[in-house]
C-alpha cells in the first residue's frame, strides 16, 4: 500500500515524483538494485567528459558500493582492512580547479608508536598533510538527479585521508551552520571564487547534457515527512524529518 504524502510539503515537482517513485511505501532502504540504474548507462560517457575539463582535475571518485579499505602503507595481503566502506546510493566525483588557491597544507593529531623509554603512555603525534578544495558532484542511483557542494579532500603523510563531503557538518561558535561557500570566499577572495562558479558551471552542463538535473541547495533542504528511514539506512539527523538529500543521497549502516 502507498503511502498518503503531504500535497503541501513544498518540494519541486520533479523531485517529488522522483522520491515518490522510489519509495512508494514510505521507508528508505538499502534494497533497491543498484546495478539496475539508470545510471550505468550514462556513466562512460559522463566520467570522460568530467575528466576532460579543462583547467581542472578529477581528484577523486567514490563508487556507490562499499568495501573494506587499506590505507597506503598496509598489506591487504598480509593485513586486516583499516577501514570499511559504506555502500551509497549515489556516485561521487570530486572535481578541483588547478592552482595554488585550491590546494592548502594541513595537518593533524595521531598516536605514535611507543619509544624505548616510555612504559604505557601513547604519546600523539603531529601529522602533516595536503587539502584540496573543490567540487564535490553526488549523483543520485535512484533519480536522475546531482548534488554539487564545495568540499575539501585531506591526504596526510601516514597515508590516511579525509573524504570530500555532500554536505558541510560543521558550527560555528553561535550554534549557525558554516557555509565553506561564504568561508571560502572570505579566506581566498572573490577572484579564485569566480574560478570555482566557473568550474561549477562546466559541471552543471554535462551532466544536464546526460540528462541529470541539478538539485540546490534550497530545494534538497525541504523536509520529506510522510518518509521514513529503514534500519539499515543512515540519513539526516536523529529526531528530524527526513529531507530530499535523505531520500536520494544516503549511505547504508
Amino acid at each position: 500500500m502507498t503511502r498518503k504524502r503531504n500535497p503541501d510539503a513544498g518540494l519541486r515537482e520533479d523531485a517529488r515524483e522522483a522520491v515518490d517513485r522510489a519509495w512508494p511505501e514510505g521507508v528508505v532502504d538499502m534494497a533497491f538494485d543498484a546495478d539496475e540504474s539508470y545510471f550505468w548507462d550514462v556513466y562512460p560517457k559522463l566520467a570522460a567528459a568530467v575528466q576532460r575539463i579543462k583547467g581542472a582535475r578529477l581528484v577523486h571518485e567514490r563508487e556507490p558500493e562499499g568495501g573494506p579499505v587499506w590505507f597506503d602503507h598496509s598489506d591487504p595481503e598480509e593485513e586486516p582492512p583499516d577501514d570499511q566502506e559504506r555502500s551509497r546510493s549515489y556516485h561521487l566525483f570530486f572535481v578541483c580547479p588547478e592552482g595554488q588557491a585550491f590546494v592548502y597544507e594541513t595537518e593533524m593529531q595521531s598516536l605514535g608508536g611507543l619509544g624505548e623509554d616510555d612504559e604505557n603512555e601513547w604519546p600523539m603525534e603531529t601529522v602533516t598533510g595536503t587539502g584540496r578544495t573543490g567540487w564535490s558532484v553526488a549523483v543520485s542511483l535512484l533519480a536522475p538527479f546531482a548534488v554539487i557542494t564545495l568540499s575539501d579532500m585531506e591526504t596526510f603523510e601516514d597515508g590516511c585521508t579525509s573524504e570530500p563531503s555532500i554536505e558541510s557538518l560543521g558550527f560555528t561558535d553561535m550554534g549557525q551552520r558554516i557555509d565553506p561557500e561564504a568561508e571560502f570566499r572570505k579566506f581566498k577572495g572573490e577572484p579564485a571564487f569566480e574560478v570555482l562558479l566557473k568550474l561549477r558551471g562546466r559541471i552543471c552542463d554535462i551532466l544536464s547534457r546526460y540528462g541529470i538535473g541539478i538539485l540546490p541547495e534550497e530545494e534538497w533542504r525541504k523536509p520529506v515527512p510522510w518518509l521514513r528511514a529503514d534500519d539499515e539506512v543512515l540519513v539526516g539527523t536523529a529526531g528530524e524529518p527526513i529531507r530530499v538529500l535523505d531520500a536520494l543521497f544516503f549511505e547504508g549502516l
